[in-house]
This record gives C-alpha cells, sequence and structure tokens, in this order.
C-alpha cells in the first residue's frame, strides 16, 4: 500500500525543496467506508507548494497500479507555516507569529484589501458576529481597544487578563489587531479619565519626567497592557498595534489660531515630546519581553486640504520604529481616498499604508466611499476599519464590500500563503515608477581579451558594479516600485542548452534583491534576441527556421519557469526582448512571415511557462512585439491565447520622440504630441479591449544624449520629458520603465541618483 500511495502522490503533487509540518497529512478514503491519515513527513519525497487541499479522485490518473481500486480519494491537508526568514520588523526580536502577520499583510498589499472591524471599545466579537449575522460574513480582523485598561480587573464589567475573546477570535481564523486610546485621570489622584489635552492637567512631557505623577501612571498603565500582550504572546497571537494615533490632530494648519490644536493629551507638547513618548513606549514594551507586535503610526497627512495644513512628517517616530503607516478618513469620498494614499504613498513607499479608521462622519452624517469605488480609483489600503457607533456604515456597505473579489473576509484568511492571483491590469496598476537594471546581467563580450570565470565577470564586463541589495531598497525608498532585470542566457548554456547553475543561481539573487522590497520584477531573455551576429542574437523572426529556435526557446523558458516557480505574483516574466528578422531590421520587417514567427513565439512562451504549474499557472507574463515597436509592428501582432484569463500583458519600447533633443532643443508641443500618438495606439490596439500594456524601455535617444555630464538646461528639457511619459502613461494605467542612465555607473553601488532632476519630475509626475 505504500508504494502504491507514493506513486499516487508523484503524480499528484509539484515537487519543492520545502521540509514537512508535523500536522502535514494525506487521508486515504477507501470504497469500503473506512479512513486511515498519513504523516507527509514520513514521506520525504513528497512536498506541496503552498497550504492548500489536493484531492484525488479514483480512476483520474492512468499511471495509478491496480492496488488503487481500493481507494476511493485522498485527500491532502496541509498545515505547514510559511517560511519567515525574509522578514525585518522594526522590532528585531519580533516573534516568527508578527513576522508571518506581516509577510501576509505584504503579500496582500495592492492585490487585496483586508476587511476589519472595531470591537466596539471593548474586549469582545460583538461588532463582528453582528456583522456576520446580517451578511453571513465575518471581517477578517477584529480590533481590540485597550481604552478601558485602568478598569480592567476580574471583578469589574471588563478583564483585558482574559483573553478568550482574542483567542476564540484567533482560533476561528481572524486576524488581531490592537490599539490604544490612553485615558489618563483629569487630574492629579482623580478617578475620571479622558485623553482630551484639555480635560485634563496631565502633561506628555512629564510622563517622561521620574518621580512625576504622569510617570508614574505613564508606566502603571503601559504594565497594565503588557501583561495582557505577553499572554498573547504566549499564545501565539501576533497583532498590528496603533498606539498614540492622529497626534497631530489640527497642529499642523498652516495659520495658527485658537482650534488648530492636538485632539489627545500624547500631541500636546508638540511633535518631540510625541516621538519621545512612542520611543519609550516602544523601548519599554521590547525590554519587558513584548515582541509580537506589528508597529502602525497613524498620520494626519493634510486632512484632505493641503492648502490649509502641512504634512506631519516631523511628527513621525522613524523608520526603526514603525513597520506600518495608517490613516482615519471619516466621510471621505473615493477621489478623496485616494488622494490621501497617494500623498502618503509618495511620502513612505518603502511602508504599507493602511486605513487605520473610516466611517460615516458623525458631525455631518457624510457617507463614507463604496470599498470598490476607493479601490478602483486607486486608493489600494492594506486594510480598512470602519469605526463603531453612529460611524459605523450601513449593513448594505458591508455586504456590497464583501462581495468585492479583492475583498478578504475571515473565511478568506490564508495566514501562511505564499501566492496571491493577481490580475495583469492590477499589476501594471500598482508598478507605479519603474526602471530598468540595465546594462548588468544582460550584458556580453566576446572579443579575445575578455576571459569570464564567474557570474561578476559578465555582470560588470559593460562597465556597470555588481549589483547589490542596497540598490533595491534605495530605489523602494525613492518611490518606485518596479524593475525589469534584462537577461542574456545564450553565453551560460552547454551543448544542451542547460543553463549554467552558478548563473542561475546569481540571476535569483538579484531578482530576490528585487522581490525582498515587495517590488515587481520583470524577468525577461534579453540579448538573445536583436541585431547582430545570429551565433549569439539567435532568437529571430524567421518562421523558416522556427522549429529550431523554438527548441531550445522551450527548454531555456522551461528552466527558468522551474526554478522561479514558488515566487509570488510580484514576479512577472517576459518571453523575449526585441526580436528582429534575419536581416536585423527595426520597426517593421522585411516579410510579413516575421510577425506570424514572433506571435508564435508568444504562444510558445505562454504555453511553455503555463506546463510548469504552480504559481506559473497564473503568473503574469508580457508579450512583445516585433522589435518592441508600436508602429508597423502593432497591427500584425495577435495577443496569445491563455488557458487562464486577465494574466498577459504586452509590451512596447519607446525612446521617442528621435533625436528631439538635438533638433528642438527644448521638450514642447510638437514633441509631447509623439508621446500623444504613442498612448492613442496602445489604448487602440490593446487598453481599450482590455488588455494591460508596459512600456518595458524608454529614455532619450539621438545625438545628444543626457548624463551626468549633461548641462542643466539638458537635464531640465530631458526631466520635462520624463514626466510628460509618466503622466500621459498613468492616465491609462501604463508605467514605463526607464533605460538606466537615471543611476548609473557608482552610483548605483552608493546608492544615490545620477540625475536627480530627471527623477524628481517622474515622482512629481506620478503622486501629484
Amino acid at each position: 500500500m505504500k508504494k502504491t500511495i507514493l506513486t499516487l502522490l508523484a503524480v499528484l503533487l509539484t515537487l519543492t525543496a520545502s521540509a514537512q509540518g508535523a500536522k502535514d497529512l494525506f487521508t486515504v478514503n477507501r470504497t469500503n467506508g473506512s479512513s486511515t491519515d498519513y504523516s507527509l513527513s514520513d514521506y520525504d519525497r513528497i512536498t506541496y507548494v503552498d497550504n492548500k487541499q489536493y484531492i484525488h479522485k479514483k480512476g483520474q490518473t492512468s499511471r495509478i497500479g491496480t492496488s488503487i481500486d481500493n481507494i476511493e480519494s485522498v485527500v491532502f491537508t496541509i498545515e505547514h507555516q510559511s517560511d519567515v526568514s525574509d522578514v525585518t520588523l522594526a522590532d528585531n526580536a519580533a516573534t516568527d507569529e508578527a513576522k508571518r502577520l506581516y509577510k501576509y499583510l505584504k503579500l496582500n498589499y495592492g492585490v487585496k484589501t483586508i476587511s476589519s472591524v472595531i470591537a466596539d471599545v471593548n474586549w469582545n466579537n460583538t461588532l463582528a458576529e453582528d456583522i456576520y449575522a446580517h451578511t453571513g460574513k465575518y471581517p477578517a480582523m477584529n480590533c481590540y481597544d485597550f481604552i478601558h485598561i485602568m478598569s480592567s480587573g476580574s471583578g469589574s464589567w471588563i478583564n483585558y487578563e482574559d483573553i478568550t475573546p482574542v483567542t476564540t477570535w484567533a482560533d476561528a481564523g481572524g486576524l488581531v489587531s490592537l490599539m490604544w486610546h490612553f485615558n489618563v485621570p483629569v487630574s492629579q489622584g482623580s478617578s475620571d479619565v479622558t485623553a482630551r489635552p484639555s480635560e485634563t492637567t496631565f502633561k506628555a512631557s512629564n510622563a517622561l519626567v521620574s518621580d512625576t505623577w504622569e510617570n508614574k501612571w505613564y508606566y502603571e498603565q503601559m504594565d497594565k497592557v503588557i501583561s495582557v500582550l505577553k499572554k498573547l504572546q504566549d499564545a501565539g497571537i501576533a497583532a498590528t498595534w496603533r498606539p498614540f494615533h492622529e497626534a497631530a490632530g489640527n497642529a499642523t494648519a498652516k495659520q495658527q489660531a485658537s482650534w488648530t490644536k492636538a485632539w489627545f493629551w500624547w500631541g500636546a507638547d508638540g511633535a518631540d515630546t510625541y516621538k519621545k513618548l512612542w520611543i519609550s513606549m516602544y523601548d519599554y514594551f521590547r525590554e519587558k519581553g513584548v515582541h509580537n507586535l506589528i508597529w502602525v503610526w497613524t498620520s494626519q497627512n493634510y486632512n484632505g486640504d493641503a492648502t490649509q495644513y502641512n504634512n506631519d512628517d516631523n511628527w513621525y517616530p522613524g523608520d526603526g520604529y514603525v513597520d506600518i503607516i495608517a490613516r482615519d478618513l471619516y466621510g471621505y469620498t473615493a477621489a478623496q481616498n485616494e488622494q490621501e494614499f497617494r500623498e502618503l504613498t509618495a511620502r513612505y513607499p518603502h511602508k504599507l499604508i493602511t486605513l487605520g479608521e473610516c466611517g460615516i462622519n458623525s458631525n455631518n452624517n457624510a457617507a463614507f466611499s463604496e470599498v470598490a469605488d476607493f479601490w478602483n480609483a486607486g486608493a489600494r489600503w492594506s486594510w480598512f476599519m470602519p469605526w463603531y457607533g453612529t460611524s459605523m456604515p450601513s449593513y448594505s456597505w458591508w455586504s456590497n464590500a464583501f462581495s468585492q473579489s479583492f475583498v478578504i473576509t475571515r473565511d478568506q484568511v490564508k495566514l501562511n500563503a505564499t501566492y496571491v492571483e493577481e490580475s495583469a491590469a492590477s499589476a501594471v496598476k500598482n508598478m507605479r515608477l519603474a526602471w530598468n537594471l540595465g546594462n548588468t546581467l544582460e550584458a556580453v563580450r566576446t572579443d579575445e581579451y575578455f576571459n569570464p570565470k564567474t557570474p561578476a565577470d559578465y555582470e560588470t564586463c559593460w562597465g556597470q558594479p555588481v549589483t547589490k541589495p542596497e540598490l533595491m531598497a534605495f530605489l523602494k525608498k525613492e518611490g518606485f516600485n518596479a524593475v525589469r532585470v534584462p537577461v542574456t542566457w545564450w553565453p551560460h548554456l552547454d551543448d544542451n542548452n542547460n543553463i549554467d547553475e552558478a548563473w542561475m543561481d546569481r540571476v535569483q539573487e538579484v531578482v530576490d534583491y528585487v522581490i525582498s522590497q515587495g517590488m515587481y520584477c520583470i524577468l525577461n531573455v534579453h540579448h538573445d534576441t536583436g541585431s547582430g551576429p545570429a551565433t549569439q542574437h539567435w532568437l529571430r523572426a524567421d518562421i523558416n527556421n522556427f522549429d529550431q529556435m523554438n527548441a531550445r526557446f522551450q527548454k531555456i523558458w522551461t528552466q527558468i519557469a522551474t526554478r522561479f516557480i514558488g515566487y509570488d505574483q510580484r514576479l512577472l516574466f517576459e518571453g523575449y526582448n526585441e526580436m528582429l528578422d534575419d536581416d536585423n531590421t527595426w520597426t517593421n520587417a522585411k516579410d510579413a512571415s516575421s510577425y506570424t514567427a514572433v506571435n508564435q513565439f508568444a504562444q510558445s512562451f505562454v504555453n511553455t511557462v503555463r506546463a510548469t504549474g504552480g504559481n506559473n499557472a497564473t503568473r503574469n507574463l508580457i508579450v512583445t512585439t516585433y522589435s518592441a515597436s508600436y508602429w508597423e509592428g502593432l497591427e500584425p501582432f495577435v495577443v496569445p491565447t491563455d488557458n487562464v484569463s486577465g494574466h498577459l500583458i504586452a509590451e512596447v519600447h519607446s525612446y521617442d520622440p528621435y533625436n528631439w533633443l538635438a533638433t528642438a532643443g527644448t521638450w514642447g508641443t510638437e514633441q509631447s504630441q509623439a508621446i500623444a500618438t504613442l498612448f492613442s495606439r496602445l489604448n487602440d490596439k490593446f487598453v481599450s479591449k482590455g488588455i494591460p500594456v508596459i512600456i518595458g524601455e524608454c529614455g532619450i535617444i539621438g545625438k545628444n544624449d543626457v548624463d551626468v555630464n549633461a548641462i542643466k538646461a539638458k537635464k531640465t528639457e530631458a526631466a520635462k520629458h520624463t514626466a510628460d511619459v509618466i503622466s500621459q502613461g498613468k492616465v491609462l494605467n501604463i508605467p514605463a520603465f526607464y533605460w538606466m542612465t537615471i543611476i548609473d555607473g557608482d552610483d548605483r553601488s552608493v546608492p544615490q541618483w545620477t540625475i536627480p532632476e530627471m527623477v524628481e519630475a517622474m515622482k512629481k509626475a506620478y503622486y501629484e
């Protein structure tokens, strides 16, 4: 029987290198009604791709031996926990549970949003149960507030020491969020408490001064919260943690008046005291052994009106103390949500951005945007949490939210997931600003003086430094969210077209640098196409030699796709770069059969990747027109058929208008119209038909290139060109991947921008 089961499992499962968890098992259900559980840890050849159930029904696989006739089905139950070795939080001693929760939030960020609800400022699940009773769904996350911690006790009306409400929620699959409306006495010794500075003599600055009554209260209350947090930690529960929220209040108003004050005591003594309070809590919690928290700071941003308010950057405690940025909004439209999200993303591009609180504005009864409306407008909050009472939206609002495919409810939480299926349209919308890691992994030399010994020899042979993870961290922090990694493969193939292991390992390292920052990474086959000797640029739009080239093409892509099969949705594959005919003809092929060849290679690429299965079954794939042109090669291009819907992206390149800097000298209406023509053609061919597009390469080409040595006037005009491409593309959700020069050479090792003027123009065009 054991041998038969092994045969069955070998057919059913995609093999990976993961170890088995103690709770991973498969159940054999026999035709006589009996069942037997087997631990997967006893079968070291059997692993899995994700935390899913695999069910095999009798008779579906012909390779199974005759003894399978006694088996009705085999059910695989996987409870294996995801790896968190790649997760870094502000707290460097964070528990695996905290890292796993953050990894789940990061995995879904921009693809799906997590529904949440406040616990009616109480220690219960009442509102979540009420929403379930009216909609049939639970929110994915419940937020518990420590607002009554000073009244807590076994004989009191509320007892935070009894963590049953939280463990019950977590055991049912729910995510946990915690916050603290930190109440203080209205005066020394009073039993009445408040958080409003106008209602108390409690001074925030004194909370940090030893032997003051404020200091004593501050630490007594923190100790009470710490006691509960450690119980939750011992129970294996991690949570997002949002203390000292909305600190600035109205204090950032440009015109100060009697009403431009902080709303809570923790902001009443200004930004410097506030940051010290935050850091003191952070340090004290860690000192006391609390490590199960993801720290969430709530920005006031502009209160919806940048003309009246400055931002509150100077209230930010710092990256070393914060994991996620939140915003609280009430009565906001979809457009206002998008504005706030965009502004926060521009300020903190390396952080997840979330909607800490939301709901009806109880002051004027203004409704809050429907979730579908703010999401489609571009406000991709990590989660959203309506407030209780008069701010709580209607049950129909909740039902509408739960009906959206991008909204996660409690029954859909998969904390150990490693992949989220994302549509191609969503991916390109989320890419924002993008860049090419040019002249690096695609670099090739064949002269007699080049004697490569390592992958680094190739990587640096065109003058670029070895790529380091710090470069990708820099790009992310500067607001970029996608990197195209061009790779040339032919110098790294043996006679049987097997890719050199050391080269594949190095490519994977660079991909990991990008993915670890939460950015999108495009991996391609690059200078295997292009102009030059056919011994090098072997991948040609040549229908007469298609079969021979395609065999090699398929083998390369099978190896690439298999190596990266377990990567999440932020890794995309691009089939080929700028494919030309055998006469190296640019823009338009010499013969119509070359367009046919490109279409067949595009189809072969999709088929080959899909056949590898796993996450590649729905991974977003990119196909390119002949020579990456949007002119003559555009119309004959046929988007491949796919066995899944909505996972293909079209690509073109644009360095237009050619030589404009030399001929015109300035970026004006005529030049801008050339870009408008580009986007018009792409809209007609692809976008209007529901096919998303990227401009895989863009920049300036002509007699006058723009580099670090260019005069200021040229850089200024080049910045106008780049901003125009970004802003026109944004309208159609077409991201443009700038080719290389904005950060080039040794600047990549610093890292620092080579042409900062152009980058600032790009950021302004996208984020403002």
